[in-house]
């Protein structure tokens, strides 16, 4: 078997087919139009781009050979034969779904709704003749499904965007670009792999004798179960995670962090970086500076969480008029406040005061605090967030006013801690009052609060805004409401370490959605850890909740969530992601992989603050109270 691969470059495919048993030999576009075609039996046609059309001179003579009865494999070629494709369209929102063909043999292992992810690829549609093709993967927008849909055969077959199909016994064609399916990191890695093989079969005859290693690989190959390995894992980790933080600083820390890296896989590998400032990743990055540099003695560090802060508190702080106070959120919202994205900016301060002794941006925590509970409702919650333009005298005085905020842990509870800290360190009891009063307000309703993401994020988010009110208070209440939801947790543990998205009677604004921002979660039990909205978390929460309480059994919970942590954080030759969490974690296959639909922040994604500065504090939490009781 004599294989003829025309492809500009070398990639994931080319090596894979390389690796069989058959002949291959891979030319370019270019050299392909001059080459006697005669000699080989089977074609493999790999361009550059989506959409591109072959050169008539190539193209005559390939469909000639395939006349001949020669198998011809097509990736993203805009026209064969008589066939004519549509415009290439990206395919970020869309998924893949395969479809067992009518007659005749499908993929080995596969069975009709199973999933395929292509990340941020482009595809190019058959437009005319699709009577003469047998679809096998079929693109479909808006799949409220984690590994395989339901659906019925009939129904797939409604969806006329085919992915990848046959045109009699000797093509096979793809609608997008697969070449670097392993650098553009395709989910599930192992579907893929299939799929692949499937393909390489189909050309060559052959098997491939091995598979490209992972881009990414997570956690370590060390049992972190024992007591020494976890606490050197830990430390790896922990420097890992700084490193990759130092890689989105602005200014070196002076113009703050980026966001991060968001979902969006080019079909190189290429991943698009999130580069504007947000006033709480820059906050939360402090943070995790500030305590680096206070366990390692390395004063670098702490000039650059410096540097942060002086950003937080400088020019995304109002200093005058009725918004006094007020903290920006970010570049673009110049205008808007969250309070739950103020709260996370200014704890990292807090904590600062309460356990390594600098209470140096206490004054500008406090007036953040007094801005934020002026504009906070009787329940002692706020509305989800308040807007500079719309703000004058009376409208500040409307919204004390106002009976009801909303009941909402992700809006609201951050708020709590913050104000909780603000007032134990301070003496206000205004903050205490107000902090007080909005957490029994949630718990009250709990578990049926206003879910944004899931009923699991609720938990997640309570677990700290609770410890903190009992350290404060010391009631016994307020005890009983931090183990209730700690236990109630429990229930959505998976046996890999994390916590299951979950959403009982599936009330959640975001969950099952499929348009701007969605939730991980398509049916309770998917086996899907959230590393954006819930599980990075607890490793503060279940460390401040051992220090709140002494008890062992929170110690425990925090070595566990710790050693989930190790498990999940990613390990690369590309410096992008190496150090990072992403926020979608499917703990079966254990790898980055759930529902893609979000607007910016799907499963590959990784904030510099929600996700790696939150884990990295609560990482190095209880060695800092050790530190501070010392």
């Amino acid at each position: 078997m004599k294989v003829l691969i025309v492809a500009d470059k070398k990639s994931d495919f080319t090596e894979v087919l390389a690796s069989c048993s058959a002949e291959t030999e891979r030319i370019s576009f270019y050299d392909a139009i001059y080459r006697n075609l005669s000699v080989y039996d089977a074609f493999c046609i790999l361009p550059e781009e989506c959409g591109e059309y072959l050169d008539p001179r190539l193209r005559e003579k390939l469909e000639r050979e395939n006349r001949k009865g020669k198998r011809v494999f097509l990736q993203a070629v805009r026209s064969f034969h008589d066939h004519l494709c549509k415009e290439p369209e990206g395919t970020v929102k869309m998924r893949l779904i395969y479809v067992e063909p009518g007659s005749g043999a499908g993929i080995p292992g596969f069975a009709t709704g199973d999933l395929l992810d292509d990340e941020a690829n482009r595809m190019s549609v058959p437009e005319m003749h699709l009577e003469d093709m047998t679809p096998l993967l079929i693109y479909k927008e808006h799949i409220i499904a984690h590994i395989h849909t339901d659906m019925g055969r009939e129904e797939i077959l409604k969806e006329k965007r085919y992915g990848l199909w046959k045109c009699g016994d000797s093509i096979l064609w793809a609608a997008f670009i697969l070449r670097n399916f392993n650098e553009a990191r395709f989910g599930p890695r192992d579907r893929w792999q299939a799929l692949i093989r499937y393909l390489v079969r189909w050309i060559t005859g052959g098997v491939p004798s091995r598979m490209p290693e992972a881009v990414v690989r997570y956690g370590t190959p060390e049992d972190v179960d024992w007591p020494e390995v976890f606490e050197k894992c830990r430390r790896e980790a922990i420097d890992r995670g700084i490193a990759w933080l130092d890689r989105m600083l602005i200014d070196e820390g002076r113009g703050g962090i980026k966001e991060g890296i968001g979902h969006n896989i080019d079909p190189d590998g290429n991943q698009a970086v999130l580069p504007y400032f947000r006033t709480d990743c820059t906050g939360e990055c402090a943070g995790a500076y500030k305590m680096y540099a206070y366990l390692n003695g390395k004063a670098d560090y702490a000039s650059r969480g410096r540097e942060m802060d002086g950003m937080v508190y400088g020019p995304m702080m109002i200093r005058e008029g009725v918004c006094s106070g007020m903290m920006r959120w970010c570049m673009n919202s110049w205008s808007v406040c969250y309070q739950d994205d103020v709260a996370r900016a200014v704890l990292p301060g807090l904590y600062d005061c309460l356990f390594m002794g600098d209470g140096s941006r206490m004054e500008d925590i406090c007036s953040a605090m007094d801005f934020l509970v002026k504009t906070t409702a009787r329940d002692g919650l706020r509305i989800w967030r308040t807007d500079k333009y719309d703000m004058d005298e009376a409208s500040v005085a409307a919204l004390a006013d106002q009976e009801h905020g909303v009941a909402s842990a992700h809006y609201n509870s951050y708020y709590h801690a913050a104000l909780l800290l603000a007032g134990k360190i301070s003496g206000r009891e205004k903050y205490i009052d107000t902090g007080r009063r909005g957490l029994e307000t949630l718990m009250g309703l709990y578990p049926e609060t206003v879910r944004e993401q899931s009923e699991t994020q609720e938990m997640c988010r309570l677990v700290l805004p609770l410890s903190i009110l009992y350290q404060v208070t010391g009631e016994e209440g307020h005890r009983d409401m931090l183990y209730r939801v700690a236990k109630d947790l429990q229930r959505v543990r998976h046996p890999f370490g994390g916590y299951m998205e979950w959403d009982e009677g599936y009330k959640a604004s975001f969950s099952r959605e499929s348009l701007g921002e969605c939730s991980l979660l398509t049916k309770n039990g998917d086996p899907v850890a959230d590393l954006l909205y819930s599980n990075n978390w607890l490793p503060m929460g279940f460390a401040y909740a051992w220090h709140a309480t002494g008890d062992e059994w929170f110690g425990k919970l925090w070595r566990d969530s710790v050693a989930f942590c190790l498990r999940t954080q990613m390990h690369s030759e590309n410096p992008l992601v190496d150090g990072a969490w992403c926020r979608g974690f499917d703990m079966d296959l254990k790898e980055a992989y759930a529902v893609p639909h979000d607007a910016g922040w799907a499963c590959c994604a990784s904030e510099t603050g929600w996700t790696v500065a939150e884990i990295l504090m609560g990482m190095m939490m209880p060695d800092i109270m050790d530190q501070s009781a010392g």
